[in-house]
């Protein structure tokens, strides 16, 4: 499913009023990867999130405990790849999307990890996922 569709019918699902909170260009090194070369070694991933609210009301105070704080999408990267080696971009996102929906505001989230350093030429590889909350 293509982004704009998704977001078509996430809007359809919570009555056309919506919040975002996007994590953008968020860069970590971590050891990844299934290819020999990439045993022992460390990777940059490139992150970019969002997490979907339903809604889009000014909070009822102009307070940080009234909000779903940005600072926990950081902390639920930094939380997967610490201490954790992973095989598959496919795996750690997936992973990563489980935890990104547990706060009872968020109702869908998309997750892209992106190798920024694979190949000389400069390309990049990566997986995204996006999914609603169950």
């Amino acid at each position: 499913m293509e982004s704009v569709e998704f977001e078509r019918q996430l809007m359809e699902k919570v009555g056309y009023s919506l919040t975002t909170l996007q994590l953008r260009n968020y860069i970590v090194d971590m050891e990844i990867g299934v290819l020999q070369e990439e045993q022992g070694v460390t990777q940059r991933i490139r992150f970019d999130v969002d997490i979907f609210i339903s809604g889009a009301s000014v909070p009822d105070e102009d307070e940080i405990d009234r909000v779903l704080d940005y600072d926990f999408i950081r902390g639920k990267i930094n939380e997967k790849i610490s201490g954790h080696r992973t095989n598959l971009l496919e795996s750690l996102v997936g992973d990563l999307l489980d935890s990104l929906l547990l706060p009872f505001e968020a109702v869908a989230a998309s997750v892209t990890a992106t190798k920024v350093d694979i190949y000389d030429d400069g390309s990049e590889i990566g997986c995204k996922m996006m999914r609603f909350k169950d």
